[in-house]
């Protein structure tokens, strides 16, 4: 079953109890705040568990190391657009490396956010920004419907602040059985052995 934007708006306001609406560009209250909220609750679902389908992996540019990295790391690299959460830097795609999150405020174009770390080849791995959402899963749309429902609470509710507690309890009770279920459809690779992932590097 395909999952569609608007069916999750109206999941989410089914759990306020509030009508719910036929059209994204509908000029109700209700469409309104969902507009308003929706990207906002989609990327802090995707951040708040490594979900299945949204799981990327990238080799990154590199960057010049800013002044004040030199003493903890070697290297400092891009990160992609699409990157809404950093869960692991890959030397050589292999071995896991140590890595900093950081705002180069020098740079000419303004802040711009780079990842440091001494990884002279990195492989990232890392929640991507899915806009899509008939990529969806059943569990993800229905945890974003939570969250979003959360959010317009407040304006659609008058501010009832006991609704939005059910809520957030609801969303974050929820959690849990995402972990379950993404971890029955993960197998991960069996750790390398610390003599052969020595000797790659040093070749």
């Amino acid at each position: 079953m395909t999952i569609s934007q608007i069916s999750i708006w109206n999941r989410a306001l089914g759990f306020l109890g509030t009508r719910s609406v036929a059209s994204e560009r509908e000029n109700t209250p209700e469409a309104l705040q969902c507009r308003l909220y929706w990207d906002s609750a989609r990327r802090q679902v995707l951040r708040d568990f490594p979900w299945n389908f949204a799981q990327c992996r990238s080799w990154l540019a590199r960057l010049p190391l800013p002044e004040g990295f030199e003493r903890e790391f070697r290297f400092a690299y891009a990160l992609p657009d699409d990157c809404l959460k950093v869960h692991e830097v890959r030397h050589e795609g292999i071995a896991p490396r140590p890595f900093s999150l950081a705002q180069n405020t020098a740079d000419a174009a303004g802040s711009a956010s780079f990842l440091a770390t001494d990884a002279a080849r990195a492989l990232l791995l890392y929640t991507g920004d899915v806009r899509n959402s008939r990529l969806f899963d059943d569990l993800f749309a229905h945890m974003l419907a939570r969250k979003l429902a959360a959010l317009i609470a407040v304006p659609l509710l008058k501010n009832n602040s006991q609704k939005v507690s059910e809520l957030e309890k609801l969303y974050a009770e929820s959690l849990p059985q995402a972990r379950q279920a993404t971890a029955s459809e993960r197998r991960e690779s069996a750790p390398d052995d610390a003599w052969l992932t020595a000797r790659r590097e040093a070749l």
